[in-house]
């Protein structure tokens, strides 16, 4: 518990880690507003009652008429069915187009947030949610009071515009007492585009302001104390003192075993002080020289003691020493463009051994 009250108290100004952002999706912690998809919503409702708007005139005003147009004695209950039927077709062709392209834009403009991702790890049961005390801090936190101000603000502006169109509109009513049906009802159709485009704009402004704000607060809410972020990359990757002690057995295993192959070598080459690399060739199992074991420093200088100890010959080419030193790995086979150069000194050894041999025979 105290540990915790250190880490509140304890400034965020960490970034947030790849883990970290991963698990905060995980939670459907992501930054999506909400008046994006409203507006992407109110766009795509009104391209369909746009696009169908003389179709679903047609077709309601059809159905109107036929209801109020039947008379009582002909209200029987098969007719009552068939008007029931008809009715609901009808809405059925209303609403399907809209319902189906709210559902399709509702999830275009969420993916296009934040991707798409799916997690039930918010859906899963969770007792702060019925906690009365975290009831009333998220009541009263910081986001809840931000949300409030951002209802209060999108009444204030819708207000504001509607009165601005109102008061536009105003000076052109009483015309309308000497207009026709059609003129009155196509300015009353342009009247309406025109307050469409207008709550559309500053809709989508407002929803601009919403998303930048949604995703500064999530990159605040991500950001890690510096305990946090040793305590993840710990978790991680592991504790770097103890990674350091595997890497050491590694290097003193490595070591070891390399050194058990020093006396398998067919020669050292050496610098001579600095490098020291063994070779080993076997004609009958080997395409080409392999490097058993390499050096340098107090490195080279072991190799060069356990090769003394077994007799294994030691040659000084400072150029090769250390090209093989520098591109070679331990197990690694020699390259074409050194065979010339390690031929050379396999056979000074080769012939070192047949004087040798000579002598003591």
């Amino acid at each position: 518990m105290a540990e915790q009250n250190e880490n509140s108290l304890e400034d965020r100004n960490e970034p947030a880690t790849p883990f970290r952002r991963q698990q905060f999706r995980d939670q459907g912690q992501v930054a999506m507003s909400r008046e994006l998809i409203s507006v992407a919503l109110l766009v795509g409702v009104g391209g369909v009652l746009y696009v169908f708007m003389q179709k679903i005139f047609i077709e309601m005003s059809g159905l109107s008429h036929r209801f109020f147009n039947v008379s009582r004695f002909e209200m029987d209950k098969e007719a009552f069915l068939n008007l029931g039927r008809e009715a609901l077709g009808s809405w059925a062709w209303v609403v399907a187009p809209l319902l189906g392209v709210g559902l399709v834009v509702g999830f275009a403009a969420s993916s296009a947030q934040v991707g798409f991702h799916l997690t039930w790890e918010p859906m899963a049961p969770n007792w702060d949610r019925v906690n009365p005390i975290s009831g009333f801090q998220r009541i009263f936190s910081l986001r809840a009071i931000v949300e409030a101000v951002k209802a209060m603000f999108k009444l204030a502006v819708g207000l504001l515009v509607l009165w601005f169109f109102l008061s536009s509109q105003a000076t052109h009513i009483g015309v309308f007492l000497h207009q026709g049906v059609p003129e009155i009802v196509a300015y009353t159709l342009k009247s309406v585009a025109n307050l469409f485009f207008s709550t559309l704009g500053v809709l989508l402004f407002l929803a601009a302001l919403d998303y930048g704000y949604q995703r500064w607060q999530l990159e605040k809410e991500m950001r890690m104390t510096r305990r946090e972020a040793k305590e993840e990359y710990k978790l991680r990757e592991g504790d770097p003192l103890i990674k350091q002690r595997i890497r050491s057995v590694q290097r003193k295993i490595a070591s070891r075993r390399m050194m058990e192959d020093v006396p398998k070598a067919d020669v050292i080459v050496t610098n001579p002080t600095h490098f020291a690399v063994a070779l080993q060739y076997d004609r009958a199992a080997m395409a080409a020289p392999k490097v058993v074991a390499k050096g340098a420093g107090l490195i080279a200088q072991k190799i060069k003691e356990l090769a003394r100890k077994h007799s294994v010959p030691i040659v000084e080419n400072k150029p090769l020493a250390r090209t093989l030193f520098k591109t070679i790995d331990i197990g690694g086979f020699i390259p074409r463009e050194l065979y010339k150069a390690v031929a050379e000194v396999l056979a000074y050894v080769y012939r070192l051994k047949g004087i040798r041999k000579l002598v003591n025979g």
